[in-house]
């Protein structure tokens, strides 16, 4: 549980905000604690504290709701007693460690100072990125006019039904490939003739998709100008080898109904929303501001 609880507690800051990483200045009512050493805002009872930290019960009901999706990922049981004990136990031995660091000076520290700033400006960067989320809208008009424009391209994967002939010189491809166009059987030939694997199984290669790492480019570009039923001509391999190929059948490519992708259409589309309107708000604050990128200096 450890292991899986350091990262999800760094999400928590991370996800929530800065509210426990730089504390409201505003002072709360929690009973048994002076007026004057409250500074931080908490929501709800007060769940636990040390010294001028604390957080409330609602707080952290918070966060365990912003956790729900990686605890999901991981198969964590968020919403068990143990889970939220173990995760409140380290939240708190954190701040201990914290403020003993503080006490040491690891604070001034200008590399513990440069983190924190960077850390901070990604916190706030974040944050943006939070409120956009919620005020960008998509919809089910921009979702079916975005379909509508590309559901060429939105189809099922295409699978062909391929057998191949692989041979070592081209004068025997040349003579297989005369056979073939006076009529004989590819799967026949094959068993004959072929000097691949495939040719036990009558160089049966069964339905492939696209797979640069099965086969080479070339062989996915012939087979891509075939119609079911078609035989290639003679081209080489990078190895050397002469192949002949078949498509058999064909299946899928039929286009996807907008009911199938219409929720992760709706998600890029917002996504897509929400960069161009951080692009507008960095573009416009570049107007006012003095911005420089030396690339050349990375190089």
């Amino acid at each position: 549980m450890k292991k899986v609880l350091f990262p999800i507690i760094f999400l928590v800051f991370f996800v929530c905000g800065c509210e426990m990483i730089f504390p409201s200045k505003k002072k709360p009512a929690i009973p048994g604690i002076e007026e004057k050493e409250q500074r931080v805002k908490i929501s709800g009872p007060l769940l636990a504290m040390v010294n001028d930290w604390a957080i409330g019960a609602d707080d952290f009901k918070n966060y365990l709701n912003n956790l729900k999706p990686l605890a999901e990922a991981q198969n964590l049981d968020i919403e068990s007693y143990e889970f939220k004990r173990k995760l409140l136990n380290d939240l708190v031995k954190n701040q201990i460690l914290a403020q003993i660091a503080k006490e040491r000076g690891i604070d001034k520290d200008e590399d513990v100072i440069r983190a924190l700033g960077d850390y901070k400006s990604t916190l706030l960067a974040s944050k943006i990125s939070v409120d956009l989320e919620k005020r960008v809208e998509v919809s089910y008009e921009d979702v079916r006019g975005f379909y509508e424009q590309n559901k060429q391209f939105l189809k099922k994967p295409q699978e062909m039904k391929v057998r191949e002939i692989v041979v070592n010189s081209e004068p025997r491809a040349k003579d297989i490939y005369i056979r073939l166009l006076q009529g004989e059987d590819f799967a026949t030939l094959v068993k004959q003739y072929s000097d691949a694997e495939s040719a036990k199984e009558g160089g049966d290669l069964g339905y492939l998709t696209y797979d640069p790492e099965k086969k080479f480019e070339k062989f996915w570009e012939m087979t891509a100008t075939l119609d079911k039923g078609e035989t290639s001509s003679i081209f080489r391999s990078e190895d050397g080898k002469y192949y002949i190929v078949k498509v058999e059948d064909v299946r899928g490519g039929q286009e996807i109904p907008l009911v199938e992708v219409e929720s992760d259409l709706k998600e890029g589309l917002k996504r897509d929303k929400i960069e161009k309107e951080k692009d507008k708000l960095i573009d416009s604050f570049k107007v006012k501001s003095r911005v420089q990128i030396n690339e050349d200096l990375i190089r």
